[in-house]
């Protein structure tokens, strides 16, 4: 009697959770409701004398079910037919089938706007848009109610099929990457573990807009000249207990210390420079390839602004330190990118100028590089 009433649970569970259940009316096959089989279905067998049915409209139905996590909903069936003290016949209980899924965020009720490397899905209800490298479709439930195959991803951005004229790189960026010393020579009265780096620590990032001319368009590639203004940032973090010092004659890079003048641990100490540059790349796109652009160019900065930021071991407080530190007002370079279908574009800045004045600090180059997000 147990086996029955605990088969007969199961089917109201599953159909609680967006499955259809048939109902089992005797143990003999011959009495099961006709047409059931022309669904498709799942039956499993407990002995002789009891079945358990699952049945759906199509495959699709069925397949649910392996989102779920099954054992965890029978353990809490047997929990409530262990409480019930009469010889019940029919019981019937409401789940929240969400309850019992293995992954939450699959959710059927969940609404979410997702963007990542695979494209954009947003869903809203029962409506659903995903933008991706296959085109856009639209489906309200199972069904798809619109669709543009005309779409396709070139470098960054969805366009045409037709392939219009812009570049690849046109548009907003936001880069994200490290920055280190691309050169770091010797030079008189500074130590290089001084002012070592962190290659972690030492951060780039760059924000901007590229305007596009194109110049050659062929059948399968076309080159463009383009135009970018972008603010960045240098956020070079220092491997070490010190911090850069100006002095009337340079910079020094000493420990840290406290109001006593004893040496304490830092947490955090970097000298952040920013710049307000213009670029100028010729790019190469291609209509069909893995590689979906090449651009290389130079680009010019000024800077406006750089200071230092310290926080010591077991406090919050930042200390900050506003001045030039003998760095070069302008800022001139080499600049290369490489775009890579449904994966963010490369990028590597060099830079051609020093840092500091001369005579003023060690006579370091500035290296980027890191990935375009948009």
């Amino acid at each position: 009697m147990k086996s029955k009433i605990y088969a007969m649970a199961v089917l109201f569970v599953l159909a609680a959770i967006g499955t259809r259940a048939g109902s089992l009316k005797s143990s003999d096959e011959k009495h099961w409701r006709p047409g059931i089989q022309d669904k498709d279905s799942i039956i499993v067998t407990f002995g002789d004398k009891t079945r358990l049915i699952i049945y759906g409209e199509n495959r699709t139905e069925l397949e649910k079910i392996m989102k779920y996590d099954l054992n965890a909903l029978l353990k809490d069936l047997k929990v409530r037919l262990d409480s019930t003290k009469a010889d019940t016949t029919f019981l019937r209980e409401e789940f929240n089938g969400n309850k019992y899924l293995k992954d939450p965020d699959q959710s059927a009720d969940k609404d979410y706007v997702r963007i990542g490397l695979r494209g954009i899905h947003i869903k809203d209800g029962d409506t659903k848009v995903s933008i991706d490298g296959s085109g856009v479709e639209v489906k309200d439930g199972d069904e798809v109610v619109g669709s543009d195959s005309t779409y396709r991803r070139i470098g960054k951005r969805f366009q045409r099929k037709s392939w219009g004229g812009s570049s690849p790189r046109k548009g907003f960026n936001v880069a994200l990457g490290l920055n280190t010393y691309g050169t770091n020579e010797a030079t008189a009265g500074f130590n290089k573990s001084d002012y070592d780096l962190k290659p972690f620590g030492s951060r780039y990032v760059s924000l901007g807009y590229v305007a596009s001319a194109r110049v050659v368009r062929g059948k399968n590639a076309r080159l463009h000249l383009d135009f970018g203004v972008d603010f960045s940032w240098y956020n070079m973090m220092y491997d070490g207990n010190n911090t850069i010092v100006k002095t009337d004659d340079g910079v020094e890079f000493r420990d840290v210390v406290d109001d006593q003048g004893k040496p304490v641990e830092v947490r955090k100490s970097k000298l952040v420079v920013p710049y307000v540059n213009l670029s100028v790349m010729p790019t190469l796109s291609f209509s069909h390839s893995f590689i979906s652009y090449v651009s290389a160019g130079a680009y010019g900065g000024y800077r406006i602004g750089s200071y230092t930021k310290v926080r010591k071991v077991g406090t919050k407080d930042v200390d900050h330190d506003r001045r030039n530190f003998y760095i070069e007002d302008l800022r001139y370079g080499l600049a290369a990118e490489i775009g890579i279908r449904n994966f963010p574009d490369f990028f590597v800045n060099y830079d051609l100028n020093y840092l500091f004045e001369a005579n003023r600090g060690p006579s370091v180059r500035m290296l980027s590089f890191g990935v375009r997000l948009f």
